[in-house]
C-alpha cells in the first residue's frame, strides 16, 4: 500500500498551493473532503476531478455526486463516458503516471479551478492518519466576497437635518408644538372671557346712567 503525496495549486495564482497526503486505497471523496478543508471553502456544492495530460487539458470526469438514470442514458445514446463517482472510485486505479496530473472544480457557476500534480509515492505509515495537509503556502482566497458599503440612502425619504419619528428630539419637538398650541387656545379663551366681562360692565354703566337721568 503506498501514500500519494499531492500538490494541489490554485490556478489563477500558482504561487498559493497545498500539499496533500492520502493512500492510495482512499477514494476521490476523500481527496476533495482535505482540498475544500484545507483551502477554507464551505464544502456546500458540487465538485468534479478530471484526468489530465501534461497540458492540463481535461479528460474523464469523477463526479462528486452521481447522475440520475436519465442522464446516465443521455450519454449513453451520445456515445459519450458515463463519469465516475467519486466515493466508488479509488486513487490507485486513476494513477498511471507517477506525475499523474488531475483537474479538480470547485462549484461549477463559480468554477474554482485547482491544479491537481502527484509530486511524491511514499511507503505507508500505518501509524499515520489520512488523507493530511502535509505544506501550506500563500492565502486561499475567499470563497465569498462581503461587502462593508452601507447601502445607500433616499435623500426624499430621509433628511439628516430632520429629526426621526423615533428621535427623542423629534418627539420633545412635537410635544412643545402641542403644549403651545394648547397655550394659545387656552389664551384664546381667557381673552373672549374678559372681553365678555368688558362688554357686560359697560352695559351696566350704560343703563345706571340712564336710570339717573330719568330721575
Amino acid at each position: 500500500m503506498a501514500v500519494y503525496r499531492f500538490r494541489v495549486t490554485f490556478e489563477d495564482n500558482e504561487e498559493v498551493y497545498r500539499e496533500i497526503e492520502i493512500k492510495s486505497v482512499q477514494n476521490f471523496e476523500d481527496f476533495h473532503n482535505i482540498i475544500v478543508q484545507c483551502i477554507g471553502f464551505d464544502n456546500l456544492h458540487d465538485a468534479s476531478f478530471f484526468i489530465s495530460d501534461d497540458l492540463w487539458r481535461k479528460g474523464d470526469e469523477i463526479g462528486l455526486r452521481p447522475l440520475s438514470e436519465d442522464d446516465v442514458e443521455k450519454l449513453k445514446r451520445r456515445d459519450l463516458p458515463v463519469k465516475k463517482q467519486m466515493n466508488k472510485c479509488k486513487l490507485a486505479s486513476m494513477i498511471d503516471d507517477p506525475h499523474q496530473k488531475f483537474v479538480y472544480v470547485y462549484d461549477p457557476k463559480a468554477a474554482w479551478t485547482f491544479m491537481v500534480e502527484l509530486v511524491k509515492i511514499l511507503l505507508d505509515d500505518p501509524k499515520g492518519t489520512f488523507p493530511k495537509v502535509t505544506k501550506t503556502f500563500g492565502e486561499s482566497p475567499k470563497q465569498h466576497i462581503v461587502s462593508n458599503i452601507p447601502p445607500p440612502v433616499d435623500e426624499d425619504e430621509f433628511d439628516e437635518d430632520e429629526p426621526h419619528a423615533d428621535d427623542d428630539a423629534y418627539v420633545n419637538a412635537h410635544a412643545e408644538d402641542e403644549t403651545a398650541l394648547l397655550e394659545g387656545e387656552e389664551g384664546e379663551d381667557d381673552a373672549e372671557e374678559e372681553a365678555h366681562d368688558d362688554e357686560e360692565m359697560h352695559d351696566d354703566d350704560a343703563h345706571e346712567e340712564v336710570s339717573g337721568d330719568e330721575d
